[in-house]
């Protein structure tokens, strides 16, 4: 049967549009840009345990929209509601920004980082223990564009091309903000696509807020390269305020704000 994607991300917004207000946190713009691509890439990834409490797939977030891993996990049943209901509160273990979940025995949440720029580092270490291992399974970074920028995100895409880690996927919400402005205003990394393909990575661009493009991307890699997939997106998607707003990057989510966004997401 197929899934209804468009239903599980509307679904997944208005979760997490309820523990950050709860929290009174932030990042709620990164959030929900980057919902229709976590929707399916944790719906597909195979959580299998394999050894030491990792599983056979290995999904990184990028660290400030934990509260979305958080709800994904909940709702394939791999952590405990109480990562939903205790979410940013005093003295928690669910924190706003992603820590490795040691709270039961799969290592869903392998590793974390409140910097950016150390998600594909991460999972091209990992990637590469599965291959020496000769292990199944894939590891996906879902990154952001201002991760780009970064001088340890080149050195992983020249490491991951060396060792031929075709079982690496990384996934970047294209939403073309960071947080003090837009991408092209302060460091441009444009045309992306090119970049990444001269490091000799498979290339696909899509839609990223698109579930059957999405879906299709992650059944069409290719099989001998590392890949990379540029999922174009809006920050702040599914609500009309939020939309293509960086105010949202920091800002917490009033009461009205709460409510006008839930009405909307109905």
């Amino acid at each position: 049967m197929e899934r209804d994607y468009k239903k599980l991300a509307n679904e997944l917004r208005k979760t997490v549009l309820l523990m950050t207000h709860s929290a009174q946190s932030s990042h709620i713009g990164s959030n929900f840009s980057v919902t229709d691509i976590m929707t399916v890439v944790y719906d597909i990834a195979d959580f299998t345990p394999i050894h030491n409490g990792l599983t056979k797939d290995i999904v990184l977030p990028k660290s400030w929209t934990v509260a979305s891993a958080y709800a994904c996990l909940v709702r394939r049943g791999l952590l405990p509601q109480e990562a939903i209901d205790d979410y940013g509160k005093e003295g928690t273990k669910w924190t706003t920004i992603a820590e490795p979940t040691e709270h039961n025995e799969l290592k869903v949440l392998p590793f974390s980082t409140g910097a950016m720029g150390y998600i594909l580092p991460a999972g091209v270490g990992f990637a590469l223990a599965k291959k020496l291992n000769k292990e199944e399974g894939k590891v996906y970074c879902i990154i952001s564009d201002g991760e780009c920028q970064i001088g340890s995100f080149y050195e992983s895409l020249l490491i991951a091309k060396q060792h031929e880690l075709s079982n690496l996927i990384v996934l970047c919400d294209n939403n073309s903000w960071q947080a003090m402005g837009r991408i092209k205003d302060i460091l441009n990394i444009e045309p992306l696509n090119e970049k990444i393909k001269s490091f000799g990575w498979a290339i696909q661009k899509i839609n990223g807020h698109d579930h059957e493009q999405i879906e299709n991307a992650l059944k069409n890699v290719d099989k001998t390269l590392p890949n990379f997939i540029i999922c174009d997106t809006i920050k702040g998607m599914g609500y009309s305020k939020f939309y293509d707003n960086n105010l949202y990057h920091y800002k917490r989510v009033s009461e009205e704000e709460l409510n006008e966004a839930l009405k909307e997401l109905c």
